[in-house]
């Protein structure tokens, strides 16, 4: 749930008491305009660097994982030009490979009148460089994404942002544009927060009723994945999880379940693949097969369509029947992304993951089995984990029949269970992410264990260093391409991979 802290102001609001919210107010009502009407506002939407010192993840093995598109700003993209606002932009920084100072240049040649930036916690000091870019050419800024459900006024000190978007930015981007081009206080829009104002959250909505993804203007050509062949396409089918896994950090936004149609769903996939010829499309829905006859519904659409294209998605180990992972299978499911997280029982009871090994095995097996590889993503250095409990993890990953892993480091985020249990062990300090949002700390937060970071190179080296691995990985970089990234990925891991040399 989002802090509810005072509103930092520069001076007393008209109506608010000092240091208070206000109220969450009802969006004024305002007068219809032609939807034909071309509106002029000028508007760009940005996603700076991701790499940052709060990684998971191994920074050399990060840097070569690939470069997918933002779906969240490509959404947005398409409900601004939905309300008339066709001069928008999308600005990927990591695709185009520009750093503040090209991006200041780009914006300025723009000209926007509002920005739009995304961030996570994590990835708050890039997104606060992109901020300070675009409040230099006299744009409006607004901060959303994941970060800004927890974090919203405590933003706001940076001078940089005007604006916080909370929830759905689907529903704030169009109503905040709409009310700067009309000349209207934007207090009243829902989501919105202000320096005087806390528009509370924005709901939900269907995505099918938004449209697909803008994707025109996008560097399509610069996207890569270690994981698929180019060109590669992302798309999301559903939203939300109803799972309480205690490392994951969620949005308001994210505690309903919403689905995207069959029909919806392969015709977005039609498109990708007539229009971008993609060879391979990613799904990064919250758990792809959460509504088992929904996918079922997908695969047999698929068939009846004759599409030819490789896919692959994320789910749980307790979700995936085999009469399912046969139909996705024959519909061109090349691979699963399982959420195993750890070999220990015990701490599978500490993740709340609500699945046991011997579940584990039989989905992994069973996808093998029909013909799906799979991707095991595990979490190593838990908060209090033995080196026998790591060992664990490493022998599960080696024993089940994967074509792939990654190993994370845990990192208690802000607003999640490991974040209160790591603050109560001593771990961590309690006020860390609020002075980290303020840019006080420089040095990624502590890891949980130690020789964290040793770990997860450990389970790198055996996981992919195996003589049974080279056949898999010789296959996988003939059908991708990925030759030259895979590659640098496996001499990194005989490497120093330190995320930073000043952890906190």
């Amino acid at each position: 749930m989002r802090k509810t802290l005072p509103v930092i102001s520069t001076g007393p609001a008209a109506g608010t008491a000092s240091g208070g919210c206000s109220a969450t107010a009802s969006a004024p009502a305002r007068s219809a305009l032609p939807l034909w009407r071309k509106r002029r506002l000028r508007i760009a939407l940005v996603r700076h660097h991701d790499l940052c010192l709060n990684t998971r993840q191994i920074a050399r093995v990060q840097k070569r994982a690939g470069v997918l598109p933002h779906l969240g700003l490509g959404y947005i993209h398409t409900a601004l030009k939905t309300a008339g606002f066709h001069n928008v932009i999308q600005v990927d920084t990591p695709a185009l490979g520009l750093d503040s100072e090209g991006l200041r240049r780009l914006l300025a040649d723009f000209g926007p009148d509002l920005v739009g930036v995304s961030t996570t916690t994590p990835g708050l000091p890039g997104a606060v460089e992109a901020c300070e870019a675009a409040k230099s050419t006299g744009a409006k800024v607004i901060l959303g994404g994941p970060h800004t459900e927890v974090y919203a006024h405590e933003n706001l000190v940076h001078d940089c942002i005007d604006y916080i978007g909370v929830g759905e930015g689907i529903t704030i981007m169009p109503e905040l544009a709409e009310a700067m081009e009309r000349g209207e206080d934007p207090e009243g829009i829902r989501g919105l927060v202000t320096r005087k104002h806390d528009g509370g959250a924005a709901p939900m909505v269907n995505l099918e009723e938004v449209g697909w993804p803008e994707r025109s203007g996008l560097p399509m050509d610069r996207y890569y994945s270690i994981m698929a062949p180019r060109p590669f396409a992302t798309m999301i089918s559903s939203r939300g999880c109803p799972f309480k896994c205690s490392f994951c950090f969620k949005q308001a936004v994210d505690k309903k379940s919403m689905y995207r149609s069959p029909e919806d769903v392969v015709g977005e996939m039609t498109e990708l693949k007539e229009r971008w010829g993609v060879k391979e499309i990613m799904f990064y829905d919250d758990v792809f097969t959460l509504h088992r006859g929904r996918v079922r519904e997908i695969c047999a659409l698929i068939g009846e369509r004759g599409l030819k294209v490789r896919w692959e998605a994320p789910t749980r180990v307790d979700l995936v029947p085999e009469p399912l992972l046969k139909a996705m299978a024959g519909a061109g499911c090349v691979r699963l992304r399982f959420g195993i997280e750890h070999g220990d029982s015990e701490i599978l009871r500490r993740m709340r993951k609500e699945s046991d090994l011997e579940k584990i095995e039989k989905a992994v097996t069973d996808a093998h089995d029909a013909g799906i590889k799979g991707f095991g993503y595990f979490i190593v250095g838990w908060l209090d984990e033995t080196r026998e409990q790591f060992r664990r993890t490493v022998d599960l990953a080696c024993r089940l029949p994967l074509d792939y892993a990654s190993f994370y480091t845990a990192t208690p985020l802000p607003g999640t269970p490991l974040h209160t249990e790591s603050v109560a062990a001593g771990r961590i300090p309690p006020d860390y992410w609020d002075r980290f949002v303020r840019g006080e700390f420089d040095a990624r937060i502590g890891y949980l264990v130690p020789d964290a970071q040793e770990r997860a190179q450990r389970a790198y080296r055996s996981f992919f260093m195996r003589r049974s691995m080279v056949k898999p990985l010789l296959t996988h970089m003939a059908v991708t391409g990925q030759w030259r990234n895979t590659l640098d990925g496996l001499r990194s891991l005989h490497r120093s991979t330190s995320n930073t040399d000043r952890d906190f």
